[in-house]
């Protein structure tokens, strides 16, 4: 086990942040904030705190240039996955332990790690504001795990230091892989009505389950249509595959590129010899750029039309539009040359899978990549990351950060 003597202050804020519950639900973020109120709280660094919702704390921490720039803002959130069973963890879920090169704890990669890198690089830059051309900002927001309502969302309505000309972000991720843009989301919910009756005289009935099967059948050709996203995405998606595939899994690649359609519940039945009356199912649609929220309503309600014991509904709160930043902006290209010195010279630069809170600012307008260590078993028992990814991630986006707001 590592001796606190060996740690550097980063591995140290990480820990610290760990052990102080941020589990949502419930939300409660007031204690984790508050710990890193007093982090922050270092010569020229100004901060704000704003609480949208009783025990959702937002921090803003404002580093001002000495002179004229780019606002560079920073982003990560407070909430974490909850802990669940901890008799299931090998360490305590808020203890912070670090084994054999292994920090482990809910939120060790999702992302109090993350949060740790961004405080890092804040205290170290406001000691060079005299240096500073621009703003270095810091966003730690809350209910991100549940969409960011009170959190990002929040944030960019009404606080306008929250929007800027870059946006960096240390969510779970792959040291080897920049991140530059993800997939919009909709969640639907199908309810068919049938006719319940003895399973002996199904010709008395209709079965609830078949029609939703029906339904479900034709709604899963959606995976068939031909990818939008455009052609220098693609050249870059393609040049990324190798590398970014071993980070994320074989397949990853047509993922990316492609609407994806999963059923993540069905519900219907209580016996084998009655005809279901009424079955639902919920269903997690995922889709690049180039389609809209409202194209891909359309696709689904021309695909169920032929159903008509079948009804569907979006579930509110579960629509995002897509959104990426070009591989070639001037933001992905910075991370990739800095990725490279840093941590591998064969690191890449793709879209991602999973959501992130960068998708909002994209919407807002600003270019976005989310570059952070790899968090191992993520939401499940024995959450961790590995200490060297955490350091060699911290010294990218120090770097990037550093070359945007011109400090030698």
């Amino acid at each position: 086990m590592t001796t606190p003597a060996a740690e550097t202050e980063l591995i140290s804020i990480a820990r610290r942040l760990i052990r102080i519950p941020s589990e949502n639900p419930p939300g409660d973020t007031t204690a984790v904030a508050e710990a890193l109120t007093n982090l922050l709280n270092v010569p020229n660094v100004e901060i704000k705190r704003f609480e949208p919702q009783k025990g959702v704390v937002n921090l803003v921490a404002i580093v001002r240039g000495a002179q004229a720039g780019p606002r560079v803002v920073l982003n990560g959130h407070l909430d974490t996955f909850a802990v669940g069973d901890p008799a299931g963890w090998s360490t305590d879920p808020l203890g912070g332990e670090i084994r054999d090169g292994r920090l482990y704890g809910r939120g060790a990669g999702d992302m109090k790690s993350g949060i740790a890198i961004l405080v890092t690089v804040v205290r170290e830059l406001a000691q060079k504001q005299s240096q500073m051309q621009g703003e270095l900002v810091l966003t730690l927001v809350s209910d991100e795990e549940t969409g960011g309502t009170w959190g990002t969302r929040w944030l960019l309505a009404n606080v306008p230091e929250s929007r800027g000309d870059y946006l960096l972000n240390a969510d779970a991720g792959h040291p080897r892989v920049v991140r530059y843009g993800e997939k919009g989301v909709m969640w639907l919910k199908l309810t068919s009505t049938g006719k319940a009756c003895h399973g002996a005289h199904v010709h008395l009935g209709i079965n609830a389950i078949e029609l939703l099967m029906a339904a479900l059948h034709d709604l899963l050709t959606l995976r068939q249509l031909p990818t939008r996203l455009p052609e220098q995405v693609l050249k870059a998606m393609e040049e990324a595959r190798e590398v970014s595939e071993q980070e994320g899994g074989a397949g990853e690649f047509e993922n990316l590129r492609n609407i994806t359609v999963n059923v993540g519940t069905f519900h219907s039945g209580h016996v084998a010899n009655i005809v279901p009356g009424h079955a639902e199912a919920c269903v997690d649609i995922r889709f690049p750029s180039g389609f809209s929220g409202e194209e891909i309503k359309r696709l689904i309600a021309e695909r169920l039309s032929s159903h008509p014991g079948v009804q569907w509904e979006t579930i509110p709160g579960s629509e995002t539009e897509p959104a990426l930043t070009s591989p070639d902006h001037r933001l992905v290209q910075c991370f990739l040359k800095h990725a490279r010195e840093k941590v591998a010279q064969d690191a890449v630069a793709n879209m991602r899978v999973g959501l992130t809170d960068a998708r909002l600012f994209r919407h807002a307008g600003m270019p976005a990549v989310v570059y952070g260590p790899t968090a191992f078993n993520m939401g499940g028992v024995d959450e961790y990351v590995l200490v060297d990814q955490v350091e060699s991630v911290c010294q990218v986006q120090l770097a990037v950060a550093k070359e945007l707001l011109s400090i030698e």
